[in-house]
């Protein structure tokens, strides 16, 4: 397969071991880092390279948590799970970097209800916060959110939307190394500039993660 990220890891690092790292650093139960490995198999078999933008997306979206004081593990779980539902996704589609057509984008859009739909009854919470990582984009989705699976406080109401535009920021910056005909590859400056522009709502957050270097302008 030809490669489809530029890389803002040190590629000499092999991502599940990075992965195993954190788990082991926010001491994850064993059962739990099963259960997410299970999650997570099924789009490893289908497409790495979703597999692969899974994992950096739930560290660094645990990493953004730690920072700002937030549950670490709700990111990382949100973060690691947030694009399963492209199991049901046409790998045709999946693998696509040029001639996109508005077909492809209606269905790239069911990713985020099937993702929803396949870790609900087990992940509850992280269910309903990736139900928000492309609700803040233009033309977001999807338009209109499933009954809530429990009655929230309107405390954790809040937090659901919060964590869900934090998952939302954790991948928009690794989707932007994705190379296609549309933009890439970028330069890490050009990444910096594309992620300050399209979400004018988080430029002092954005401009704080990088400074330190939570988001970095380095490729490999």
């Amino acid at each position: 397969m030809n490669k489809l990220f530029v890389d803002y890891l040190d590629p000499k690092i092999p991502i599940e071991q990075r992965l195993y790292s954190t788990f082991k650093k926010m001491e994850i139960p064993s059962d739990q880092q099963n259960s997410i490995l299970a999650f997570l198999d099924p789009i490893k078999v289908k497409d790495e390279a979703t597999y692969k933008h899974s994992i950096r997306v739930g560290i660094l979206a645990s990493c953004i948590a730690h920072f700002m004081r937030l549950d670490e593990k709700a990111l990382l779980y949100s973060g690691l799970l947030h694009d399963i539902g492209k199991t049901q996704t046409q790998l045709s589609t999946l693998q696509k970097t040029e001639n996109w057509t508005p077909a492809d984008t209606e269905e790239i859009k069911n990713h985020v209800l099937d993702g929803y739909r396949m870790i609900r009854g087990y992940f509850d919470f992280s269910a309903e916060v990736i139900l928000w990582h492309h609700r803040f984009q233009i033309d977001g989705y999807p338009k209109k959110l499933p009954t809530p699976l429990h009655e929230y406080s309107e405390g954790s109401k809040v937090m659901i939307a919060l964590y869900g535009r934090i998952l939302s920021l954790a991948d928009h910056f690794d989707a932007s190394h994705r190379i296609n005909s549309k933009f890439g590859p970028l330069t890490g400056e050009e990444i910096k500039e594309k992620m300050l522009k399209f979400n004018p709502d988080q430029k002092a957050l954005i401009e704080r993660l990088y400074k330190v270097q939570i988001f970095t302008t380095k490729t490999y």
